[in-house]
């Protein structure tokens, strides 16, 4: 995604009224309120992609979304914003059991995520040692973020990424394996023997799941909701639903859904359309892929 490079081209269409979306709506006095930083994300948001429709309606790559706005708030104002992003976020609330809902899409709840970051933040401030190291390494070209809100998310980031989740919490031994290690009276050595590697080819699924979903995570945040595209019989239409590599187009009263892959011909064609056909068709092997290790799990896990 460029949404850096569409503030550039469209400043370069109105550079007033794209300074007044930053300064008046999405950096708007929100005096320590985090729902008022919501709703001015939100109608940033709005008002953005009607300029970019505006100007450049086939243009997918220029969309804002909450990630990058997010991005903005913190860069302009980190000692009180936090970066967010959705597979982040929802991760890490799984895994600390975080007792309130994020959400997404109409649900989503920034006061929330903005409350899970400061949980984060103040277990932090109780590990001295990796404070030390942290700020040890930041020079006078570094941003001294003592808010820690930054390393937050890096936390959230790291954590995900290099999958530090692993090992959180180990399966139990199911019964069916307990019962079958009986029936076929094994010894002690070689039950412990069968259990280690069940429990190794679990870590070796959950892993590769875990890289796989992260390698989908790019695709999963196009928006290409407002785009416009063009199809036989159709001519041009413009997208009002997706979820993820299937969308809904509307061509004038009639209305369309399709699967984005390159195996289907009869699919609308975009601006850039292999470099995003490419990135669709990739996630949807992936995700056939996601599906197919995961029975293997639950097979491996009885």
């Amino acid at each position: 995604m460029h949404p850096s490079t569409g503030v550039i081209k469209l400043w370069e269409k109105e550079p007033e009224t794209v300074e007044r979306l930053f300064y008046e709506v999405l950096f708007a006095e929100a005096h320590g309120d985090v729902s008022e930083v919501q709703n001015n994300m939100d109608k940033f948001l709005e008002e953005y992609e009607n300029l970019r429709c505006k100007y450049f309606p086939s243009n997918w790559s220029f969309k804002q979304d909450r990630h990058s706005a997010s991005v903005f708030l913190a860069m302009n104002d980190p000692d009180f914003n936090y970066v967010y992003k959705s597979s982040e976020a929802q991760t890490m609330a799984k895994y600390v059991d975080f007792g309130l809902s994020i959400g997404s899409g109409s649900s989503f709840s920034l006061p929330n995520y903005y409350k899970l970051c400061d949980e984060i933040v103040e277990a932090l401030r109780e590990h001295d040692s990796l404070l030390k190291t942290h700020f040890s390494r930041l020079t006078l070209e570094h941003y001294n973020d003592q808010s820690l809100h930054l390393l937050a998310f890096d936390l959230m980031y790291c954590c995900r990424t290099y999958n530090f989740y692993h090992g959180v919490s180990i399966p139990s031994v199911p019964k069916s394996s307990r019962k079958k290690a009986s029936a076929a009276s094994i010894s002690p050595e070689e039950a412990k023997r069968l259990e280690e590697e069940r429990l190794a080819k679990i870590a070796a699924l959950e892993q590769e799941i875990n890289e796989l979903e992260r390698s989908c995570d790019s695709c999963s945040e196009i928006s290409l909701i407002g785009v416009q595209v063009t199809a036989k019989p159709y001519g041009v239409g413009t997208v009002v639903a997706q979820e993820i590599n299937n969308i809904r187009v509307s061509f004038g009263g009639t209305e369309k859904s399709y699967i984005l892959d390159r195996k289907y011909v009869a699919r609308p064609r975009f601006e850039n359309d292999e470099d995003i056909i490419s990135v669709f068709t990739e996630y949807g092997q992936k995700q056939e892929q996601i599906k197919k290790l995961r029975r293997e799990l639950a097979a491996m896990q009885g």
